[in-house]
């Protein structure tokens, strides 16, 4: 049997290999363009329930708002992860009355549970279409058709590559480098399919830098938005709640509920002010740092 196109091993090999880094370069383009984001909205300042969705996706908005609610006594916890409504009578955002409205609908409601129902919530995924319009994360179709687009010339070379395979089996040439780079077309086609669940684009990663870079001065008053344990819950998730007691109740049921976005947002930041309780109690090691963040949350 004749080899296809007429090229040798080596040539074949070499050539494959050229357009393998062809291949995910332009995978690498198509992600990087779609990241570039167009904005249909005036500029604006985010409320902590979108900068919360900008950090870490609709969880991190429930997430936010149950900081928020233990801070105001609006919910308690049990060693066990429940939390319960205590309905103190304050007044309440939108997400803040989803997240007492589902307490409420069950009993003993641990927040592994509570978390995945209210991020469904209208109210919720409203926040997301705001942000998509500002163009500040990346609509999911969007996304998902960019890793599809992403990935059909990988595919295409595999195909090649899996042709000339077989004609090299049948006519008893050594396959040996062309079964690894077979692989590993298959491995960087499979990666580069992948997506994050939700996508911030480069304008959004610059919105958040800035957020971040403001809660870091955030004991200045114009800049309360950040205090407390839900301007640390913010940003790094239920993991980086003040309160060693409530945190540790918390996460006992949740664990992974504070999953990254658009390739995870750690809390290392943070990680000083949420080491332990006794820390914040002494208020020297958390005290501007954190934006008065420790105060909030362990007082309780």
């Amino acid at each position: 049997m004749q080899r296809p196109w007429g090229l040798s091993g080596p040539e074949f090999l070499q050539l494959y290999w050229i357009g393998l880094a062809l291949a995910v370069l332009v995978a690498i383009v198509v992600r990087v363009r779609v990241r570039a984001g167009h904005s249909a909205s005036p500029e604006r300042f985010l409320d902590m329930d979108e900068l919360a969705y900008l950090a870490g996706g609709p969880r991190r908005v429930v997430e936010t708002a149950i900081a928020r609610l233990l801070t105001s006594g609006e919910l308690r916890t049990s060693r066990r992860g429940a939390v319960q409504a205590t309905s103190t009578g304050l007044p309440l955002n939108a997400v803040d009355r989803a997240v007492i409205t589902d307490s409420q609908r069950y009993t003993n409601r641990t927040v592994d549970l509570m978390i995945p129902a209210v991020a469904k919530d209208d109210v919720v995924t409203a926040i997301g279409r705001r942000l998509e319009e500002m163009g500040l994360v990346v609509r999911p179709e969007v996304a998902k058709s960019a890793a599809r687009k992403g990935s059909i010339a990988l595919w295409v070379l595999f195909a090649i590559g899996v042709v000339r395979w077989f004609n090299g089996r049948a006519i008893g040439a050594p396959v040996g480098y062309l079964s690894l780079l077979l692989v590993l077309t298959g491995v960087l086609a499979l990666l580069l399919m992948r997506r994050s669940k939700h996508v911030r684009t480069s304008k959004g990663n610059k919105v958040l830098d800035a957020a971040r870079t403001t809660s870091s001065r955030a004991a200045m008053p114009d800049e309360a938005l950040y205090a407390g344990a839900a301007g640390l819950v913010l940003f790094g998730g239920l993991a980086v709640y003040p309160d060693l007691a409530v945190r540790s109740s918390l996460l006992a049921s949740s664990s992974g509920s504070s999953s990254g976005y658009a390739g995870g947002d750690g809390g290392s930041s943070y990680s000083s002010c949420s080491s332990s309780s006794s820390s914040c109690s002494s208020g020297s090691s958390c005290g501007s740092s954190c934006g008065g963040g420790c105060g909030g949350g362990c007082g309780g």
